[in-house]
């Protein structure tokens, strides 16, 4: 379930916030075993950095998706010295967590944003527990996941899926589906209840 911090259970929301608690930990013992090597040559990792490494590369897209789906975006501006020059604008340090001592940047301005995620996500628990209990809740994940189906399978063609269903064509269409769906799953509980044909002759 990737949905924004926001749309999901209180089962995911721990599990969540359990990964990035974990990656932060490798995260801090990477750094804590690297240091400086000649200059231009980057750092110098231990065997133990070496490891953490390769865990850390193997969960870094997971991690980066459940950062940003915090609402955090670990993004800096970076300037270089101006006696030195180089490379200026902006950099995400989840993304570059292996290039920061190329570009000066103290780990810990990485550290930063992941508190920050795990924090959000620490502190929504208890949304996230009354979400999981209320029925409309996952009456809207079904929902999404109807509505959403037709872009899926735009995106499965070939189609840029994500473009199409934020375009405003794709809003319309995707809102359009919304209340179809709504409509005729309304139609449906009436059907079911015996109360459908009273609708029918109210609308009369």
């Amino acid at each position: 379930m990737m949905g924004d911090y926001k749309k999901i259970t209180i089962l995911e929301n721990r599990n969540r916030t359990k990964l990035l608690v974990e990656f932060r930990k490798n995260v801090v013992n990477y750094f804590d075993n690297v240091e400086d090597a000649d200059i231009g040559l980057g750092v110098y990792e231990n065997e133990e950095a070496k490891q953490l490494r390769r865990t850390i590369n193997m969960n870094l897209d997971r991690m980066y998706s459940l950062i940003i789906l915090s609402g955090v975006k670990p993004v800096m501006c970076y300037s270089p010295p101006r006696a030195i020059g180089g490379f200026a604008g902006d950099i995400d340090l989840v993304i570059n967590i292996f290039n920061l001592y190329e570009f000066q940047i103290d780990p810990q301005q990485l550290m930063d944003f992941i508190d920050r995620a795990i924090g959000i996500y620490s502190e929504d628990r208890l949304n996230a527990l009354f979400r999981t209990i209320n029925p409309f809740f996952w009456l809207c994940l079904i929902l999404d996941y109807i509505v959403g189906l037709p872009f899926k399978i735009i995106g499965k063609i070939g189609f840029n899926q994500k473009k199409i269903e934020t375009s405003i064509a794709g809003r319309i269409i995707k809102g359009v589906f919304y209340l179809i769906t709504m409509l005729a799953a309304f139609l449906t509980v009436l059907e079911k209840t015996g109360y459908l044909e009273k609708f029918k002759s109210l609308i009369k």
